[in-house]
């Protein structure tokens, strides 16, 4: 592609949006697979495909650079990270700390406001995943039912800690290991033991459900990592 066929910068009052799609439009790719950890982003293409000037792409990669989705390598551009077993281990202890805490909040404050109804509504949306699974439907269904237990415990400082590690490559990396079905059955069965302890105003109960839901998954990866590891 020559620079007569790129697209033109965007319009100044323009660009802010352009780059919140890109950066969107490449979590999703990264989260669905079609970008892998440790695949180069090749930015000639997704000049085109996307339908952006390079500088937005730019941005975006930058972007996506602060929230640890990318590595950006000199003389090869942006290349999508991949997690080693000590970065899940450490990322998964501070997921525990985190969102066990919000569970225990989210227990104790069930019974205010909206709480309950609001959290159920959440629960049965993500149930109907059981009889139709849809991953890129599921993935967002389930970061809904994190937020919503964040929303509970009433503290916006923990949602934005939160958010952080909610790592589209740690899932695209999870689904190489085990089947897409099993990581939506396994998760809904952990949503709905998280939920029954929450309801229950159980605090104690709501994060050891939360600590075995973050760890499943963790573990699974960080045996097979050491296990490939081990085999090099």
């Amino acid at each position: 592609m020559t620079s007569m066929n790129l697209p033109a910068d965007e319009p100044a009052g323009r660009s802010g949006e352009t780059v919140e799609r890109v950066v969107h439009e490449l979590k999703m790719g990264i989260l669905e697979g079609r970008y892998a950890p440790g695949q180069r982003l090749i930015s000639r293409d997704l000049v085109e495909q996307l339908g952006v000037s390079r500088s937005s792409l730019r941005e975006a990669f930058r972007s996506l650079e602060a929230d640890e989705l990318v590595h950006l390598i000199p003389n090869r551009g942006a290349v999508v990270r991949r997690l080693t077993a000590d970065e899940v281990r450490h990322m998964y202890q501070i997921r525990e700390a985190l969102e066990g805490y919000a569970a225990q909040l989210a227990a104790q404050r069930i019974d205010e406001g909206d709480n309950r109804r609001r959290l159920l509504a959440v629960v049965e949306r993500g149930r109907k995943h059981r009889e139709k699974p849809s991953f890129r439907q599921f993935a967002a269904d389930n970061q809904e039912f994190h937020r919503e237990i964040v929303r509970i415990t009433g503290n916006p400082l923990l949602a934005d800690l939160i958010d952080k590690y909610h790592q589209p490559v740690f899932i695209s990396q999870l689904r190489q290991i085990i089947s897409e079905e099993e990581v939506i059955y396994s998760a809904l069965d952990e949503h709905d033991a998280i939920a029954a302890a929450i309801f229950a105003g159980d605090a104690q109960a709501a994060y050891a459900a939360m600590k075995k839901h973050l760890w499943r998954s963790a573990d699974q990866m960080i045996a097979r990592m050491n296990g490939s590891a081990a085999m090099q």
